[in-house]
C-alpha cells in the first residue's frame, strides 16, 4: 500500500511544469520520502525511509546539502541465513523485530538546468545506523559508511518549488548477519554470526521530495537593464576566472596519527566557475620542528577542493570547502614519537589519502586580491594497511583539524557592462522609432554599397537623397529623442553615481528616474509638446519638473555638438566623392601601404614606412614543480616583450623554488609561438624555446641552457600556459602551470 502511493504521488505530480531554480546563493529545504531494497544479507525488510534535505543551492547548477533519513515501521527477519542455521539447530525458529534504520551525510549535486524540468547526478557520504531492542530492554546498534550515487530529475512546479525524483544506489561494508545477534544467545549462535565475513553490501532506493528554494533571484523577472546593472555591482570580473594564491597552513594531527603535527607552506592555483564556485589544487610543504620556516621536512600534502562562496565578493565572504587529497612522505621521515620524550623511537607514517571539509572567509583587499582563511576537518584511516573499499565504521577514521591563510590574486576579464546597458536602453525606447530613421538606416547601406562598388553617380544620389530625408524630418519635428553612445554614457554615469553614494544602492528606482528623464527630453524637443503643452500626457514619469535643468542643458548641448559632427561627415563624404573621381580620371594611381606598428612616417609617395618598434608586454605568474637534481615547488613570475620585426617573444623569468632543498633561479628566454590553424580554432597556440640562467639548487650555483616546450590557452584577454623546461641537459627539469595577462 505505502509503494503504491507513493508511486501514485510520483505521477500526479510529475505531470506539472513551470520555471522553479534561482540564480545566486538561496537555501534549499526538501522533505522527502523513499522507498527502500535492503541487501538480502542485512536481514533488513525491504520499506519506506522518510527524512530531510538542507543546504545550499549556488545558482542553477550546484548543490550541496545535508541529509537526515529514518525509517518507517521496518521490520528485521532471519531471511536468506534461514536454512543454514537449521542445519545447525533443527527446530530454531526467528521472530521478526522492528528495527531503525537511520542515514546521516551530505551530497553534493549537480543540474541540468530546464524550462519543465530539470535532470541532476548526485554524490554522497555518510554514515548509516542500524538500532534494535533485545528482549531484556537492551539496545543493539550498528554502524557503518556508505557511499551513495544516483540520477534524478527535477520538475519544476512554480518559481520556487520543484518535485524530485531520484533513483539511488548505496553501497557499505557490514558483517553478514551481525544484527541477528544476541548477547543473551547461546554461544553456539554467536559463534556462528561471528564466523561470518565483512561483505559489500548494495542497497537501492527512489526517493521522492519537494524542494522549496529560499532566497536566491529568478533571472526570468528581470530585465537586461536590470541584468547589467547587477554584473555591475558583482564581482567585477566576467567569465572564467583563475586564481593563484600563496599559502601557510597548520595541521594538528590526531595524537592517535603517526604523524606529527606541522606548519606547511605552498600554494593553490585554481578557477572560478561563476561569482560562487570554483575549484582548487593545492600543494603544502611540512616544515621543521613545527615552526614556520625554509626548513622543510619530509612530508608533503596536496590535492583538489571544492569552493562554495555565500557572498557576492563585494565584502567579507563566506565560503564552504569539500575536498581531499594525498600525504607523501620521504621514506627517512620520523613520525610521532612512540614514547613521549623519546626521540630515538618514532612510527612509521606511510602515504596515505586524506578527505577534508570545512568553512572560510574571504575578505576583499582590492578587486583583484583577496585576503582568506579557513578551518577544515580531515579524516585518514586509522590503519595504514586497510584499503579505502574496506572500511566499515568511523571509528576507523581520524580526525584532524586544519587552518589556513593565504593571498588569493584573481586575473579574469573586466566586466564590461556598457555594451549590455547601450542595447538595453536602445530595445527599451525602440518603439518610438519613425519611418524617417528607418529610410536614413536603408540609405546609409545603400551609400556603403554604392561605395564599395565605387559607383560615384549612385553615391551622388544617395547623399542627396539622404540630405533631404533628414531636412524634412527636422522640419517636421522628431517625436522621440534619440541619444548617441556619449549622450547615453553620460545619462547612466548620473544615474549610477547616484546608486554607488546610497547606502543600499536601488536598481529599480535609479531606471525609473532615468525613464523619466528621457521622457522629458522627449516631450519637450517636440514641437507638439511646445504648442500645446496642455495636451501632453499627465503622468508622474512625464512630469517635466521631475528633471533637473542642469542634466536636460547638459544632454541638450550633447545632441547639437552631435548633429555638428554628422554635417561635418556628410562633408567629408562628399570629399571622399570627389576623391573619387579624380581617382577615376587620374592616369597614374597611388599606391599605399598600411603596417600596424606604432611608428610611421608618409613618404612623397603617399605610402608608409616603419620608424620604430611596437612592444607587447605582458605578465605572468606560475606554480610547478622542480625535479631532477631536487625535488621542490616552485613559484615564479616571467615577462613577455613582443617586437613587430619578429615572432620572436623575449621571456625574462625568476623563480623559488621550496622542498627538501631550496633553490631560486633566474633566465633570459626566447620563445616561438607555433601557428597550426587546427589549433588556432580552439584558442590554443604551441611554442617552443630557449634560454639561459642561473640556478641555485642544493647550495651549489650553476650557469644552464634551457630548453622549452609548452602551450597557451587563450582566455579573455590573457591566456594558460602549461610548459616543461629542461635546465642544463636535463639535470634540472620544470612542470609549471601559468596565467599570463596583459597590461
Amino acid at each position: 500500500m505505502k509503494k503504491q502511493l507513493l508511486i501514485g504521488a510520483v505521477s500526479l505530480l510529475s505531470i506539472f511544469g513551470a520555471k522553479a531554480q534561482v540564480e545566486d546563493v538561496s537555501v534549499i529545504v526538501t522533505p522527502t520520502m523513499s522507498y527502500n531494497w535492503f541487501d538480502g544479507k542485512s536481514t533488513i525488510d525491504d520499506g519506506v525511509m522518510w527524512g530531510v534535505q538542507a543546504g545550499f543551492g549556488f545558482g542553477k547548477f550546484v548543490e550541496l546539502t545535508g541529509v537526515y533519513e529514518r525509517s518507517l515501521d521496518m521490520k528485521q527477519t532471519f531471511g536468506k541465513y534461514e536454512d543454514d542455521i537449521n542445519d545447525i539447530f533443527s527446530d530454531f525458529s526467528f521472530e521478526g523485530r522492528d528495527v531503525k534504520v537511520e542515514r546521516m551525510g551530505g551530497e553534493f549535486k549537480a543540474n541540468i538546468p530546464g524550462k519543465g524540468f530539470s535532470p541532476h547526478i548526485l554524490i554522497g557520504t555518510g554514515v548509516q545506523k542500524f538500532s534494535k531492542e533485545l528482549e531484556d530492554g537492551d539496545k543493539y546498534k550498528n554502524e557503518n559508511l556508505y557511499g551513495v550515487g544516483g540520477l534524478g530529475v527535477k520538475f519544476n512546479l512554480g518559481q520556487r518549488t520543484t518535485f524530485n525524483l531520484e533513483g539511488r544506489g548505496y553501497v557499505y561494508n557490514m558483517n553478514p548477519g551481525s544484527l541477528l545477534y544476541d548477547p543473551n544467545g547461546s554461544d553456539a549462535f554467536n559463534d556462528w554470526i561471528d564466523g561470518q565475513d565483512s561483505n559489500t553490501m548494495y542497497n537501492w532506493s527512489v526517493m521522492a521530495g519537494l524542494q522549496f528554494y529560499l532566497g536566491g533571484r529568478d533571472d526570468d523577472q528581470l530585465s537586461e537593464m536590470d541584468k547589467a546593472y547587477l554584473q555591475r555591482f558583482s564581482s567585477g570580473l566576467s567569465g572564467l576566472k583563475f586564481t593563484f594564491s600563496p599559502e601557510a597552513a597548520y595541521i594538528d594531527f590526531n595524537s592517535n596519527s603517526p604523524y606529527r603535527t606541522t606548519y606547511l607552506l605552498g600554494g593553490n592555483i585554481g578557477v572560478d566557475l561563476t561569482d560562487f564556485i570554483g575549484l582548487r589544487g593545492y600543494y603544502l610543504h611540512a616544515t621543521q620542528d613545527e615552526k614556520l620556516s625554509f626548513d622543510f621536512d619530509k612530508m608533503a600534502v596536496y590535492g583538489v577542493d571544492f569552493v562554495g562562496r555565500l557572498n557576492v565578493a563585494r565584502g567579507i565572504t563566506p565560503f564552504i570547502t569539500i575536498g581531499g587529497g594525498y600525504i607523501r612522505t620521504s621514506d627517512n621521515y620520523e613520525g610521532r614519537s612512540l614514547v613521549s620524550g623519546d626521540s630515538g623511537a618514532f612510527r612509521t607514517a606511510d602515504n596515505g589519502y586524506f578527505a577534508k571539509g570545512g568553512v572560510g572567509l574571504e575578505i576583499p583587499v582590492s578587486q583583484y586580491v583577496d585576503l582568506y582563511g579557513s578551518a577544515n576537518l580531515m579524516y585518514t584511516m586509522d590503519d595504514k594497511d586497510e584499503s579505502v573499499a574496506d572500511i566499515v565504521s568511523k571509528d576507523e577514521l581520524n580526525r584532524h583539524t586544519m587552518y589556513s591563510v593565504g593571498l588569493r590574486f584573481k586575473f579574469g576579464k573586466k566586466a564590461d557592462t556598457q555594451d549590455k546597458i547601450d542595447r538595453a536602453f536602445d530595445n527599451r525606447f525602440a518603439g518610438e522609432r519613425d519611418e524617417y530613421e528607418s529610410k536614413i538606416d536603408e540609405l546609409e547601406k545603400e551609400l556603403k554599397e554604392a561605395y564599395d562598388n565605387n559607383d560615384i553617380d549612385e553615391m551622388t544620389r544617395i547623399v542627396e537623397e539622404k540630405k533631404s530625408i533628414e531636412k524634412e524630418r527636422d522640419n517636421a519635428g522628431d517625436n522621440y529623442i534619440k541619444l548617441t553612445p556619449a549622450e547615453l554614457e553620460s545619462l547612466i554615469d548620473k544615474v549610477i553615481d547616484g546608486v554607488e553614494k546610497e547606502e543600499k544602492p536601488s536598481v529599480e528606482s535609479r531606471l525609473d528616474q532615468l525613464e523619466r528623464m528621457l521622457l522629458n527630453m522627449n516631450y519637450s524637443q517636440s514641437p507638439y509638446y511646445n504648442q500645446n503643452n496642455a495636451q501632453q500626457p499627465q503622468s508622474s514619469s512625464s512630469s517635466l519638473s521631475d528633471l533637473d535643468s542642469s542634466d536636460y542643458d547638459a544632454v541638450n548641448q550633447r545632441l547639437i555638438e552631435e548633429i555638428k559632427k554628422l554635417n561635418q561627415q556628410l562633408e567629408e563624404q562628399r570629399g571622399e566623392i570627389d576623391a573619387l573621381n579624380r581617382k577615376q580620371s587620374a592616369t597614374k594611381s597611388q599606391t599605399v601601404t598600411q603596417t600596424p606598428v606604432t611608428g610611421t612616417e608618409t613618404t612623397d609617395d603617399g605610402t608608409f614606412r616603419v620608424t620604430g618598434n611596437s612592444m607587447n608586454k605582458g605578465m605572468s605568474l606560475f606554480i610547478g614543480s622542480g625535479f631532477g637534481k631536487a625535488t621542490t615547488f616552485n613559484i615564479g613570475v616571467r615577462g613577455h616583450y613582443g617586437f613587430s620585426s619578429t615572432p620572436i617573444i623575449f621571456m625574462p623569468e625568476l623563480y623559488f623554488g621550496m622542498g627538501g632543498d631550496n633553490a631560486f633561479g633566474v633566465s633570459a628566454n626566447g620563445i616561438l609561438p607555433i601557428k597550426i590553424s587546427a589549433l588556432d580554432q580552439v584558442n590554443v597556440e604551441p611554442y617552443v624555446g630557449l634560454g639561459l640562467g642561473a640556478n641555485y639548487i642544493k647550495s651549489h650555483l650553476s650557469l644552464n641552457p634551457n630548453v622549452i616546450l609548452g602551450a597557451a590557452y587563450k582566455v579573455g584577454e590573457g591566456s594558460v600556459t602549461f610548459d616543461y623546461t629542461a635546465r642544463g641537459a636535463f639535470k634540472h627539469n620544470q612542470i609549471a602551470l601559468g596565467y599570463r595577462f596583459r597590461f
